[in-house]
């Protein structure tokens, strides 16, 4: 019996010494049952120094003194969706912690030390521009900073920046879009935290540009805001603005070529004669493709508000010119076939057209003007025929003829007149 209480005794006295070396401080273990710090390594010594007592969570200068961060960023990859930029990047932060310094001296000349990002202060710089604050200092990914003898610390560690960008398709697909990462101190004034800029603010040296959109950083400044509600701090912030310009080969080849060919299909509906066949099929043709066009592109057009993108008013005008094309042949037709005495305002303009050179050379065919005497022209384009069937029939063939011509040469100008005012400028260079 007295054997099984000193045994017991035994394993109270050893549990509570596992309770001690489990829940007890790991420094007071590393200090008891390890070599003591001044035997261990001058890297060692130093980094259990600068922790001793460090608080990540309170800024490194006194509360009077501004802490000066300089800001570097660098972007790798972007995505850009529903008018929201995702900008990857490097941020470079570089400023002077006055608790983290120490004489190399001391540590056996060692002038520099890394330390992750979870143990350090950090500047509690956030887009103001989005909603999205995964950015937050303490999500960081953990990185490695370089903290010099002289409290001088340099991070570089990835993030990544969500902001709205100013959105315009009006010229779309040669659209472009300005979109603006405005960083600064969620919860500190300009007399506690100052940022500024390392050079340009921007390096693009290592970024990989989109297959979809092409990112040309504009420019960064500083800004320094002071509003009513605290008159007597400011508020600085980096603005970093970029250019998002659409790569528009696919929505060229897509839409804008066909839009070119059925220009061309159009006025080639107003150069065939109106008594053909191929003109009532090529106009019928040309009429479906300006609808299907249409509704291809506006279920891949983008929304833009208001303004209605450049490319859709064109097809929308193209398909009136279209449906003008194709009604203007059926009336053609129709109207060549009269037999009815011609108004006299009618008789008078095709006779004044006939009249002149050039619009013998357009409106004659090469057997008409050679008629001398005969039912059109007198060799010198003076006399005109007075009366008769085949009179009757050939004044309103010349007079849809010169309706075909005028049509034709107004489409052309109207066309010009709607490339003028809706295609971009630089958009051929």
């Amino acid at each position: 019996m007295r054997i099984l209480q000193i045994f017991g005794f035994f394993v109270i006295l050893w549990h509570n010494q596992l309770d001690a070396y489990v829940f007890n401080d790991p420094q007071d273990v590393i200090m008891e049952g390890c070599k003591k710090l001044e035997s261990t390594t001058p890297l060692l010594r130093l980094k259990k120094y600068l922790l001793c007592n460090y608080d990540m969570t309170i800024r490194p200068n006194h509360h009077r003194t501004v802490t000066n961060v300089t800001l570097r960023l660098m972007p790798k990859l972007m995505e850009f969706t529903g008018g929201v930029l995702t900008l990857h990047s490097w941020m470079s932060y570089s400023w002077t912690d006055m608790h983290l310094t120490w004489t190399p001296s001391d540590y056996d000349g060692i002038t520099y030390i890394h330390l992750k990002t979870y143990h350090l202060w950090m500047p509690d710089l956030y887009v103001y521009n989005s909603g999205d604050m995964s950015n937050d200092e303490y999500n960081i990914i953990s990185t490695n900073c370089l903290i010099f003898n002289t409290g001088s610390v340099v991070c570089v560690p990835p993030a990544k920046y969500v902001s709205k960008c100013d959105l315009d398709y009006t010229y779309w697909p040669y659209d472009q879009h300005t979109c603006r990462i405005i960083l600064g101190s969620w919860s500190h004034t300009g007399e506690e935290i100052d940022v500024h800029l390392d050079g340009k603010g921007v390096s693009m040296n290592s970024y990989e540009n989109n297959t979809e959109w092409d990112l040309k950083f504009v420019n960064a400044e500083k800004i320094v805001k002071k509003y009513t509600c605290c008159p007597n701090d400011t508020f600085p912030r980096i603005d970093f603005t970029f250019l998002l310009t659409r790569h528009h080969g696919i929505n060229h080849s897509s839409y804008v070529t066909p839009a070119i060919v059925l220009v061309f299909l159009t006025l080639t509906v107003l150069w065939l004669d109106s008594r053909s066949v191929e003109r009532v099929a090529i106009a019928s043709i040309n009429f479906i493709c300006h609808l299907l066009c249409m509704f291809d592109l506006q279920w891949n057009l983008p929304y833009n508000g208001i303004k209605v993108p450049h490319i859709l008013l064109f097809y929308r005008d193209s398909l009136s010119l279209a449906t003008f094309a194709l009604i203007l042949t059926v009336l053609l037709r129709k109207l060549q076939d009269m037999s009815i005495e011609m108004p006299s305002w009618i008789s008078s303009t095709t006779t004044f057209v006939l009249n002149n050179k050039a619009g013998r050379f357009l409106i004659l065919n090469n057997e008409e003007s050679k008629i001398i005497d005969g039912d059109i022209v007198n060799e010198d384009g003076s006399n005109l025929p007075k009366s008769g069937m085949e009179m009757k029939e050939s004044s309103w063939r010349h007079f849809a003829a010169i309706v075909e011509w005028l049509s034709f040469f107004c489409v052309i100008l109207t066309y010009v007149i709607i490339l003028v005012t809706l295609v971009p400028s630089g958009v051929m260079n």
